[in-house]
């Protein structure tokens, strides 16, 4: 495909998106079976990768979409935001408002404010399948989600999390492991 229409076939369904899309309702609310589908829809040609029923919740925010990536049967809670180069994987589930961002700002010199000093190298984050985030949580820059985690209502997650932990707070904690112990 000519890539002028690829791009404006994207720039349709961003447009598409942010005025109507976003809006509409809850999929568990009168009229949200159709919402649902529409921004399913929409968002499968915005984001670099949408796999099979996803499901984005109203209020999602994601920029352009480029960078992100979202497994088959995964879901993009009510007003969750979603910055930079992120991929989710498959059967992954998110309470409301939930933050994954991939950058920062630069604060390296002191001389000029930070706010004229840009971005930093964009550090993908990755959650790995079946990952389940309560409400509220923020993953930041260069964070991996190993399959199987908890991350507890609130967390602020700023390192790796090994495969089937739970973890909770700020910065988040290892709580336990969901993984049996063998003697």
């Amino acid at each position: 495909m000519d890539p002028r229409l690829r791009y404006a076939k994207r720039a349709a369904c961003y447009v598409g998106y942010y005025t109507l899309g976003r809006h509409l309702p809850r999929h568990y609310a009168v009229g949200g079976r159709t919402g649902q589908r529409v921004r399913r829809f929409l968002v499968s040609r915005m984001i670099d990768e949408a796999g099979a029923n996803v499901n984005i919740e109203c209020g999602a925010w994601f920029g352009s979409g480029k960078g992100i990536r979202l497994g088959d049967r995964s879901d993009l809670g009510v007003d969750c935001l979603v910055m930079g180069s992120v991929t989710i994987g498959s059967d992954v589930m998110m309470g409301p408002r939930c933050v994954f961002i991939s950058y920062d700002h630069n604060f390296s010199d002191v001389s000029r404010p930070m706010n004229h000093q840009g971005l930093v190298e964009d550090r993908p984050v990755v959650v790995e399948d079946d990952v389940w985030f309560g409400a509220g949580c923020i993953v930041l820059a260069g964070v991996r989600i190993g399959r199987g985690v908890i991350v507890a209502a609130g967390s602020v997650v700023t390192k790796d999390v090994a495969p089937y932990s739970i973890v909770g707070g700020n910065p988040a904690a290892v709580i336990r492991s969901r993984t049996p112990t063998h003697p």
